[in-house]
């Protein structure tokens, strides 16, 4: 139960029950495309590249709406802030990097990681939707935090692209 200023009181449930429809969606999507990166699979570049899209375009739009009540330079200064941290991620932790495969596909090694970050950042970017809602005298910085935490997996899924390595025999025909 979380207690605001001492008289109304507002319980998890009533925070579930007040989001929107399109919140549960994204979040099924979001399991979906997780789950399906739990098992190695030869897909097509372009499947490959759904992720990194998604959170790029999510990234965006969360940048839009924030710059539209707070002003452009906080909601830049979050972006910028999330894109380092992920992009930083990236290069320096270990990931299950990808494949390239003659014939424009890319074989894609099982990982949980890909799962864990598009759930954390649904939670987190959820929770801070919350406190942002709950907490009315603070909506920029919960709204930064998302918006930091979204651009940071959206970096680490572009960063994990362009370190997708060819195959022996893709280098063979070069």
């Amino acid at each position: 139960m979380i207690e605001i200023r001492g008289s109304f009181e507002m319980h998890a449930g009533d925070i579930a029950r007040g989001a929107p429809t399109w919140v549960y969606i994204l979040l099924a999507a979001l399991i979906v495309l997780g789950v399906r990166r739990l098992r190695t699979r030869e897909v097509p570049v372009v499947v490959a590249l759904i992720p990194s899209a998604a959170f790029l375009i999510w990234s965006l739009t969360g940048v839009a709406a924030f710059a539209e009540r707070a002003g452009f330079g906080l909601a830049a200064i979050a972006w910028l802030t999330g894109v380092a941290v992920g992009a930083t991620s990236g290069v320096t932790l270990p990931d299950a990097r990808a494949q390239r495969l003659p014939g424009g596909r890319v074989r894609q090694f099982g990982s949980v990681v890909p799962l864990a970050l598009y759930l954390g950042v649904f939670v987190i970017r959820f929770a801070c939707g919350a406190w942002a809602g709950i907490v009315p005298d603070q909506p920029n910085l919960a709204t930064a935090i998302g918006i930091a935490a979204g651009a940071a997996v959206m970096a680490r899924l572009i960063v994990s692209v362009l370190r997708w390595k060819s195959s022996v025999t893709d280098m063979a025909a070069v």
